[in-house]
């Protein structure tokens, strides 16, 4: 631990992108600091990178696309549009991994297969037996997500989160945005705080509505992860949420997946 700790002041001293460098590369050199909540080892064989695409997706030899499990990078912009801040910073430090294992990597896919856009979901690693996504993660260039049923290595993935938010690495440096201060037009992938001010119930599931008028919705299905007898009691509470934003009806939604998607500041 105080290892860890004296490669992240290091890392907050020097130059963003050497600093950065030289912390991947440490972390791969003492791969005890980035498993000490060991994610499941991959046993499969090693395939050829042929390109990386995002901090979260690349290309193989064979033709496969993979998206990466459990992570969520900022998004590079498309059709002239801006990248995301921290996004460049994503993408260098997938291929740092890949570089370091030769551009070889092993996939361990997931139990739904492939995404929507019919690209194969995958924990990697590489030669040496890191786990790729949690060592992203470790690094502060994406969020831990958990989208069922692919929910294996969760608890490896939050514990590699919590040591970047703790250090401030990555996109922990700035503070959470309110809910309240969304414009109504925004889509995609958002990290934002907020109070409960209503509370609903339908045959689809519960919603909760948050200041500023985004709602939650979170099937049955998935509100039995919650382990919540009385979604009432919720009302007024401050939670931490993370998710996809999308349009329904003129409204903003984000639909929670897991319990591991809320963060519970006051209850």
């Amino acid at each position: 631990m105080a290892l860890l700790v004296e490669l992240v002041k290091l890392f907050k001293r020097a130059p963003q992108c050497g600093a950065f460098l030289m912390l991947l590369s440490l972390s791969n050199l003492f791969p005890h600091i980035a498993n000490a909540t060991s994610c499941t080892p991959c046993r499969g064989k090693l395939y050829e990178v042929t390109s990386v695409y995002d901090g979260d997706t690349l290309h193989l030899r064979d033709g496969r696309t993979i998206r990466l499990i459990g992570i969520n990078t900022p998004e590079l912009g498309r059709q002239g549009a801006d990248d995301d801040p921290g996004a460049q910073r994503a993408r260098l430090a997938l291929e740092r991994l890949v570089d370091l294992s030769d551009r070889q990597v092993k996939v361990c896919e997931g139990i739904e297969r492939r995404d929507r856009y019919r690209r194969q979901l995958a924990h990697l690693f590489t030669k040496q037996g890191v786990n790729i996504n949690r060592q992203l993660i470790q690094l502060g260039v994406g969020y831990a997500i958990a989208v069922p049923p692919n929910l294996k290595n969760l608890a490896c993935y939050a514990s590699a989160e919590n040591r970047a938010r703790v250090a401030g690495l990555g996109v922990w440096r700035g503070p959470i945005q309110d809910a309240s201060s969304l414009r109504g037009d925004e889509t995609g992938f958002h990290l934002l705080r907020g109070y409960i001010i209503r509370v609903g119930q339908s045959r689809s599931g519960v919603w909760l509505n948050l200041e500023g008028g985004l709602a939650l919705r979170i099937t049955w299905e998935d509100w039995n992860t919650f382990a919540i007898e009385d979604p009432d009691s919720l009302l007024y509470s401050l939670l931490e949420v993370r998710g996809w934003i999308y349009h329904r009806n003129g409204q903003q939604r984000l639909r929670v997946r897991h319990v591991a998607s809320v963060r519970w500041i006051e209850r």
